[in-house]
């Protein structure tokens, strides 16, 4: 049985009001919130960037291709989701407004602010947010108020959770390679990543994965992916020239998604010692979790032991994240805040949906600080799972 993302616990103990999100791309819209420092002898140019349906690497893939120019050039402040009207700051190193603004796709809006710093990760102060849910069963009173009490139950504050998309909203599967890296199962890492059918994924595809995870037939398994599945693709032929190179395999990844595999298991770890807390009453707005890597000093807290647990569970070991066949990827460790606040919290309406027959809708806008994930607060407001 392929294995799923666990319920984490809530801090809100309301019945939700049910309802879908992202049933339309701009039912999900999100803008960051920042104060860019303008500078005119600056190499960079500041830039706002609006786009619809895609994420902030496709972005930057489309920029990069149109404009000639790498994208190690670009800078931004946070990754965004696909399925959202997002809008971001970004920074490019050596091209003025005359080159961006000769950028045309539909899907793409440039707004040039001027010359400045460079944008990096989590330089932004917040991510407002403006949301629609859908599909609600519910009187629109009965919507109000449930929503009203929940707000009430958190005061302020949610837990911190790392949201189901970075483990992968449709295969979750990213925390489980980084599980195999780190134990130095390199063959199943691949293959989980390859091949590891869900059955939530579209028919076609999952059919070819399905195949694919009994066969192990990567010549074949590369014919039969779509042209866009293009990182299972460069893995199979990889492998079809180099039969079981699977170090080699990984490598021809990009160097962020395999990162992003580690700090996937760290993410997944992190939640599972923060669910605990939560269902154990724990509400300390300045507790902080560890983000375990090889450096990371486990305490003697309840939370540090909940993450020593999951470790033991999982078979790795924190000298593990060294990864010394992928050292490129190591990882020390850091810390996460366990409660994060949520800011000017607003039900601009609620009325029927006019997408779905006899139910209603339930429009939302609210602030969060970088790097929490909205889907963890609406989750919330909802309880669907």
């Amino acid at each position: 049985m392929n294995e799923t993302i666990p319920e984490w616990n809530y801090l809100s103990s309301t019945r939700g009001i049910g309802g879908n999100i992202k049933e339309q791309i701009d039912d999900f819209q999100v803008e960051e919130i920042a104060d860019p420092v303008l500078d005119e002898d600056s190499s960079h140019t500041i830039f706002k960037l609006t786009k619809h349906n895609m994420t902030t690497m496709e972005a930057i893939r489309e920029l990069s291709n149109m404009l000639h120019v790498s994208r190690k050039r670009f800078g931004y402040a946070g990754n965004k989701d696909k399925r959202a009207v997002t809008t971001q700051y970004m920074s490019v190193d050596g091209l003025g407004e005359a080159e961006l603004n000769r950028v045309f796709m539909p899907d793409l809006d440039i707004e040039v602010l001027g010359n400045g710093e460079p944008i990096h990760l989590g330089k932004l102060d917040y991510n407002a947010f403006d949301v629609t849910i859908r599909s609600i069963n519910l009187p629109e009173d009965a919507i109000e108020d449930r929503m009203t009490k929940i707000v009430g139950e958190l005061d302020g504050s949610m837990p911190n959770y790392f949201g189901d998309q970075r483990f992968g909203s449709t295969r979750p599967i990213t925390y489980q390679v980084g599980r195999e890296l780190l134990k130095g199962n390199y063959e199943e890492a691949v293959w989980t990543y390859i091949a590891k059918p869900y059955d939530a994924e579209h028919d076609k595809v999952r059919k070819v994965r399905e195949d694919l995870w009994e066969s192990r037939d990567p010549e074949r398994g590369a014919e039969r992916f779509p042209e866009q599945y293009r990182y299972e693709k460069i893995l199979l032929y990889h492998l079809a020239e180099n039969p079981d190179d699977y170090i080699g395999a990984i490598q021809r990844l990009p160097e962020g998604l395999q990162k992003l595999f580690i700090h996937s298991y760290q993410s997944f770890v992190f939640n599972k010692a923060l669910s605990h807390l939560v269902g154990e009453g724990v509400r300390d707005e300045s507790l902080e979790l560890p983000l375990v890597g090889y450096q990371t000093s486990l305490r003697d807290t309840e939370g540090d032991q909940k993450i020593k647990e999951a470790l033991e569970e999982d078979e790795v070991d924190q000298n593990d994240f060294k990864l010394r066949d992928l050292e490129h990827i190591r990882s020390e460790g850091d810390y996460r805040k366990c409660f994060v606040p949520v800011e000017d919290f607003s039900v601009e309406a609620v009325g029927n949906d006019d997408l779905n027959m006899n139910k209603n809708r339930a429009e939302v806008s609210f602030k969060l600080t970088s790097g929490s994930y909205a889907t963890v607060f609406l989750r919330e407001l909802t309880k669907d799972d």
